[in-house]
């Protein structure tokens, strides 16, 4: 609603729940990641990736308190969404789609 833009009534619990949904798939990778390969700074990706994964999670606390909240501007909501975004995006851009660049796809 605040775009102008009419929206159906369940667009916003699908939203909710995909959003879970990705959260909840995400914690083993996280997990394993942490486990199996701790945090390694000899590399200057594999760095960017740890702390870009870790700051995920951080971003995804925040959008959640910020949706929660009724008393934050108007700006933060896509502030946080927009962080949110940009750790997704760089973690990304620092694994899978370096794994690709650099070694190729599967055969």
């Amino acid at each position: 609603g605040k775009l102008g833009l009419r929206r159906p009534a369940w667009l916003g619990t699908l939203h909710r729940s995909t959003g879970w949904a990705a959260f909840l798939v995400s914690l083993p990778v996280a997990a394993a990641c942490l486990w199996a390969l701790g945090f390694q700074s000899g590399n200057n990706r594999v760095l960017a990736h740890g702390l870009l994964g870790c700051a995920f999670y951080g971003a995804f606390a925040a959008k959640v308190i910020v949706v929660h909240s009724k008393r934050l501007p108007g700006w933060a909501l896509p502030a946080a969404g927009g962080l949110l975004l940009t750790t997704v995006v760089g973690a990304g851009l620092t694994s899978a789609i370096w794994y690709f660049a650099a070694i190729g796809k599967p055969t």
